[in-house]
């Protein structure tokens, strides 16, 4: 919910200048700050990153009330082909912040900080993957400039894409082995095509198309070192935890490179599951884009 917000008013009724207005605000701010702090997240299992996102989030949106700020909403960029109102937020890590801009399927990703290169890198990846003829892997790019200092770059998403967020809402329990290995395989894939690390994989910024068994990654960023740790941690999240050698492997394979690393899983995979089959996999979700 925090994350979603597009403004502060989402979140907070009524004006600063009004009293029973702020300590109402005062009241909902410490209640959700609450109920984002790391001590009840790890309790409750939840990905700290996760959460200390939510936590910046919120404060600055407490912050934008409690000043009158006008609705962040207001905000836009402007590119070489169009004007993209920065709209719901939905999601931002320590780098980048993703927006929908109102357009089915269209978001903007921008640099938290000034001389980020998310719109460079998404440019860069486009070329290596087209190369190894991965780039339906990739969210296709039409427009990208800088403002304020911060890079930015707008895209388009296929119809029909859920995050892996939404996936592991619908799959609280976790997922089969077999349905996570075809999602793992295509993010492997990708991160080999792509030749460097992507620097921001998590379940907001991975993407997946359930009936087709399509996977697309967003959010990249100009990352140095690798993405092992964090594929690791995302394996931990999406299975059901009575399928622990996924995981296993995964976290002792940190290390490999994802060529590397999709090659021993595909060994892995053989050995659990026998030939590859194609196993139908569906998502209900209130809102896919």
């Amino acid at each position: 919910m925090i994350c979603r917000a597009g403004t502060a008013h989402d979140l907070f009724d009524g004006a600063p200048r009004r009293d029973s207005d702020r300590r109402s605000a005062r009241r909902t701010f410490r209640s959700l700050l609450m109920a984002v702090h790391p001590d009840r997240s790890a309790a409750d299992g939840v990905d700290s990153s996760a959460t200390t996102a939510a936590a910046a989030r919120l404060s600055e949106l407490y912050a934008d009330w409690q000043r009158g700020a006008a609705p962040a909403a207001e905000a836009h960029v402007v590119g070489h082909h169009g004007t993209y109102p920065l709209r719901n937020r939905l999601w931002a890590n320590e780098r980048v912040a993703c927006y929908e801009t109102g357009k089915p399927g269209e978001r903007v990703d921008i640099d938290r900080t000034d001389g980020g290169r998310c719109s460079s890198a998404l440019r860069e990846l486009w070329l290596e993957a087209a190369v190894h003829g991965m780039s339906a892997f990739l969210p296709g790019s039409s427009d990208c400039g800088v403002t304020d200092g911060r890079s930015w770059v707008q895209y388009q998403i296929p119809d029909g894409m859920v995050s892996l967020r939404e996936v592991h809402e619908a799959y609280p329990d976790g997922l089969d082995g077999r349905d996570w290995a075809w999602m793992l395989r295509r993010i492997l894939m990708t991160l080999a095509a792509a030749g460097r690390p992507h620097g921001a994989l998590s379940v907001d910024t991975v993407l997946i198309r359930p009936e087709q068994h399509g996977v697309v990654l967003t959010g990249w960023t100009a990352a140095i070192g690798g993405d092992g740790p964090v594929l690791a941690g995302l394996t931990d999240t999406m299975l059901r935890s009575r399928e622990p050698r996924q995981s296993r492997f995964m976290h002792a394979a940190q290390e490999l490179s994802p060529g590397k690393q999709l090659t021993e899983y595909d060994l892995l995979l053989q050995h659990l599951y026998g030939r590859r089959r194609f196993r139908p996999f569906t998502v209900s979700t209130g809102t896919n884009n």
